[in-house]
């Protein structure tokens, strides 16, 4: 009686963590749909809020790593919403940092996250231009990791691009470099298959970034195109609307 009594609490154990399991899941895929959300229309208290979720978010197994990629983006992108804001958004860039590198303690093999702690080494630098050097190679250590891990995530390549289009010629970047990876990140974009409760956001974003290296070779007119095909991807993709709004202000003033 003992041992049918054993299994069956081992049975009913069982069950519940896989509905906690199930129930995480659907968290995330709620939190995913709702963080985009905000971050087209620039909401920061959106994006605070959904923050809270996550820290409170209880998770069993493997799928904490996964809360914590999400919690350390989503206080990337409010950090940087808030970058004129300095203090606030270095705050928020220090929690993203410290979360991310958590969620790679948890797993290290997964490419998103070393690609998004490349990108906050290199928006540290940012803040703190002392960081350069030594941020700048821990940043290209993190991509070549990600790069190994997963050859195929577009979101490494665009990451990689945003560091070129930032780093001066003679350090290895350039806007040719940055555009490069863009059209290499836009492509593979164009092949990943739904990913779920996993990342798979910058799908328009990679065409904004496409547009700023065209702005930045004076190009305006082909930056314009690949604005309004970011908005094609993501009719509501905020980046897009309001680098396009600037264009036409400056054409009107021009007149």
């Amino acid at each position: 009686m003992k041992k049918v009594l054993l299994v069956m609490f081992i049975c009913i154990v069982m069950v519940l963590k896989a509905d906690d399991k199930q129930t995480v899941d659907e968290h995330l895929l709620t939190i995913k749909s709702a963080q985009q959300e905000a971050v087209d229309k620039g909401d920061i208290d959106k994006l605070k809020e959904i923050s809270t979720k996550l820290e409170r978010l209880s998770t069993f197994g493997d799928k904490e790593w996964l809360v914590n990629y999400n919690l350390a983006f989503n206080n990337y992108r409010i950090s940087t919403i808030l970058y004129e804001k300095k203090e606030e958004s270095q705050k928020y860039l220090e929690s993203s940092k410290e979360v991310i590198q958590k969620s790679i303690e948890g797993k290290d093999d997964f490419a998103d996250s070393h690609a998004l702690l490349a990108s906050i080494l290199g928006m540290e630098i940012g803040f703190k231009p002392q960081l350069g050097m030594t941020n700048g190679m821990k940043s290209a250590q993190e991509l070549e990791k990600a790069k190994k891990l997963s050859p195929s995530n577009p979101r490494v390549y665009m990451i990689e691009g945003t560091s070129k289009l930032y780093t001066p010629k003679m350090f290895g970047g350039g806007v040719d470099k940055a555009l490069a990876l863009f059209e290499k990140s836009a492509e593979l974009f164009e092949k990943e298959k739904d990913r779920g409760i996993y990342p798979d956001w910058g799908k328009d974003e990679v065409y904004v970034w496409i547009g700023n290296a065209y702005k930045e070779k004076k190009e305006d007119s082909t930056a314009t195109e690949f604005y309004k095909k970011a908005l094609e991807v993501n009719p509501e993709c905020g980046w897009a609307k309001v680098l396009l709004g600037e264009f036409e202000q400056e054409k009107e003033e021009a007149q």
